[in-house]
């Protein structure tokens, strides 16, 4: 079902240290349905990675509950086999055995399951192919670019058939045409094959490409925004700027942008009243 919960925190909190405690999650309570594409984003230390990594069982809360495909983690007798069967990785650094081609790549985690090596390479030559790739199928990681790296990456995470994706910076690394194109094949994927996906960035423009922000800042959820058209993300984004902030709230400066004049002597001009009025409704 659609609207089935695969991801559900519960006041989690993880705490790190023992004599000046760091608390990198303050009781973070989320909630992510089947086929959802959300995106974490806050400021360096916010505890999107800890996050993410608590979602997929690389660590363990300090308190608090993770339920991930109906499995409060907590009672999970073997997280290694949870992982490989539920949970799909991608990370900032692709990771990616130097030795190995990107079909060799692919296959890892499908030892894991009893098939034979002709069908272990099917399902790896048709992952790389579904991310584009059928072409560099025998290309070592070296002879790739770090766009390929990534989707290379991709592929392997999808190699299970995982319930859910998780990616920790999958773009940083990239210039910002390859990233593009990385978080764009991830959308495609999330949409044809119906996988959950959680994707964490501090680029905007990557956030706007998912369903769904959750915006963390000190280990608390502060915000969570349903991505909307273009223009009104624009428009969000402007509003939780200083400079969106200054207009909503009034300045005693002149402001002009781009030659418009928004604020005369401490006053809005028409354009500045009908910015604010356009900020205000969002």
């Amino acid at each position: 079902m659609e609207n089935e919960t695969i991801v559900e925190t519960r006041e989690l909190a993880k705490v790190y240290g023992d004599g000046a405690e760091v608390r990198a999650l303050d009781g973070v309570t989320l909630r992510i349905t089947q086929k959802e594409f959300v995106s974490v984003m806050g400021p360096s230390g916010s505890g999107k990675s800890t996050l993410l990594h608590l979602i997929g069982a690389l660590d363990r809360p300090t308190s608090g509950q993770v339920i991930v495909a109906g499995q409060d983690l907590a009672k999970v007798k073997n997280l290694d086999r949870f992982r490989s069967q539920t949970v799909g990785f991608v990370f900032q650094l692709h990771n990616l055995i130097p030795t190995l081609t990107a079909l060799e790549n692919v296959e890892i985690p499908l030892y894991e399951q009893r098939i034979s090596g002709r069908e272990r390479r099917e399902r790896a030559r048709e992952l790389l192919e579904l991310v584009g790739l059928g072409e560099r199928l025998r290309h070592l990681p070296s002879a790739l670019s770090g766009g390929e790296r990534q989707r290379v990456a991709i592929a392997r995470a999808l190699a299970n058939k995982p319930a859910l994706v998780l990616a920790d910076e999958p773009t940083g690394d990239l210039d910002s045409q390859s990233g593009a194109e990385v978080i764009g094949l991830m959308h495609e994927l999330n949409r044809e094959l119906g996988t959950t996906v959680i994707v964490v960035t501090h680029d905007p423009a990557v956030a706007r490409q998912t369903e769904r922000i959750v915006v963390l800042d000190s280990g608390r959820i502060v915000r969570e925004d349903v991505v909307g058209d273009p223009y009104s993300e624009d428009l969000k984004m402007l509003k939780n700027s200083p400079l969106g902030r200054a207009v909503l709230e009034g300045i005693e400066v002149d402001l002009t942008i781009e030659g418009t004049v928004l604020y005369r002597n401490g006053q809005p001009t028409e354009a500045g009243r009908f910015l604010r009025e356009m900020l205000e409704r969002i």
